[in-house]
């Protein structure tokens, strides 16, 4: 029976079959990135919330359902969705939520979140939502630098999706 236990332990790791490791937190981006959930249905953007760490800012955006893709990408300057209209933050990271809604069947908002604030944090500088249409919740980060590095990552019960913002 001993041989045996070893046996298979030695297969195990010979197979690489071992516990994955714990989920890592991402490396740090300066580009554009997506990532794509076919899972998602009909998910809520419920709320945003965002605080200052000692090497980073953070925003921590909540889902009623599971989380959607998102395409993330620098500008130089924002614009609401279907108007238009400047946003009145500086340039830095637009992310867009697909397929994602801040609304419910009957036209109310669910969103409960900051429209539009200024943490005047040391990378992140102002924060606005910029669109619930057709399919898409977009937001605006203000940063600076401008391209401030970021690292986005998905977190369970409940469903959020976390932004950071490194320190320069």
């Amino acid at each position: 029976m001993k041989r045996v236990i070893v046996l298979v332990v030695a297969i195990v790791a010979t197979l690489g079959l071992t516990a994955p490791p714990a989920t890592a937190v991402p490396g740090w981006e300066t580009t554009a990135t997506t990532w794509t959930n076919p899972a998602a249905r009909h998910p809520r953007v419920v709320d945003l919330r965002y605080a200052q760490h000692p090497r980073f800012d953070r925003v921590v955006i909540r889902f009623a359902g599971r989380i959607p893709g998102y395409r993330a990408t620098y500008h130089r300057r924002f614009f609401h969705d279907a108007s238009g209209l400047p946003v009145p933050i500086r340039g830095g990271l637009q992310v867009v939520l697909v397929p994602a809604y801040a609304h419910n069947g009957a036209g109310a908002d669910v969103y409960r979140g900051p429209r539009l604030v200024r943490p005047g944090f040391p990378a992140l500088k102002g924060i606005a939502m910029t669109g619930d249409f057709e399919g898409q919740v977009s937001f605006a980060f203000g940063l600076r630098p401008r391209r401030a590095p970021y690292r986005i990552f998905r977190l369970d019960d409940p469903q959020r999706l976390v932004i950071d913002f490194k320190h320069t």
